[in-house]
């Protein structure tokens, strides 16, 4: 893989690497940007799709900051939408943030990636640290394998402000604990820390925060040695949801479009 053309591609705050069989993509600064930024969202798919075309790479591993996620950044993208001053319970139900286009944007963002995520043959990997809010918390479910860092917790911050479990977290958490557990998690629940989430079956592995990114990579090299055919085959036939997943987004538009 030429990772000199891939950097030509990619927005500066994310670096790019490759041990053996996994690229190894890290996620700094303020990951909200790519959900109201056309240009960066282009580019970030461009690289994507020359690192589905390389067939030297089997695993790709995501790692992001401890606060690209957080909640403090999930609000001001939020406010940014419906003004400074509006009360957090107010968000959802205010007229400004309905009709604002990246709002649209937002949910297309994570509509457009999950579904990128389903169907590339690469095993995706995701090693969450810090906190994760409600709509990367449902995007990380369409991922293959997640690691945690031990002080990683996701925060179902969406009812706070009045808004839907985006992130097309409704349509992933019910496949992983069940319809009810999934419920009460998403209507009663603040937050799911690590080793809960664990418990849960959500994480795979949780790893130390003083050498999570080592650890990671390590893990993510162990599942690049299976054979490519029994990745391929595993991750087809794990993925064969995907006209449910298309009928879940076209409720979720039609629920946005009449609130």
């Amino acid at each position: 893989m030429n990772i000199d053309s891939l950097r030509e591609l990619i927005y500066p705050s994310i670096s790019i690497g490759v041990d053996d069989a996994v690229l190894i993509l890290k996620f700094g600064g303020d990951a909200y940007d790519f959900l109201t930024d056309l240009d960066k969202r282009d580019r970030y798919f461009q690289m994507m799709d020359a690192v589905e075309k390389d067939e030297d790479i089997k695993v790709v591993l995501t790692l992001c900051e401890p606060d690209s996620l957080n909640e403090e950044a999930y609000v001001r993208f939020l406010r940014g939408m419906c003004g400074a001053d509006i009360e957090p319970e107010g968000i959802g139900s205010s007229r400004e943030f309905k009709e604002n286009i990246d709002r649209i944007k937002q949910l297309r963002f994570h509509e457009y990636a999950i579904q990128r995520r389903i169907a590339t043959k690469k095993i995706l990997i995701d090693g969450l640290r810090g906190t994760i809010v409600t709509p990367f918390f449902g995007q990380t479910l369409a991922a293959d394998l997640r690691y945690a860092s031990d002080d990683m917790c996701f925060l179902l911050a969406h009812k706070k402000y009045g808004l839907h479990p985006s992130g097309a977290l409704a349509f992933f958490l019910p496949k992983y604990i069940g319809q009810g557990r999934a419920i009460e998690l998403m209507l009663t629940t603040d937050y799911i820390d690590a080793k809960q989430a664990q418990e849960l079956g959500l994480i795979n592995y949780v790893i130390p925060a003083n050498n999570f990114e080592s650890e990671c990579i390590a893990l993510a090299k162990k599942v690049s040695c299976v054979p490519t055919e029994t990745l391929t085959s595993t991750k087809l036939l794990s993925t064969t949801y995907r006209k449910e997943l298309d009928d879940y987004f076209k409720t979720e538009e039609t629920l946005i479009h009449n609130w």
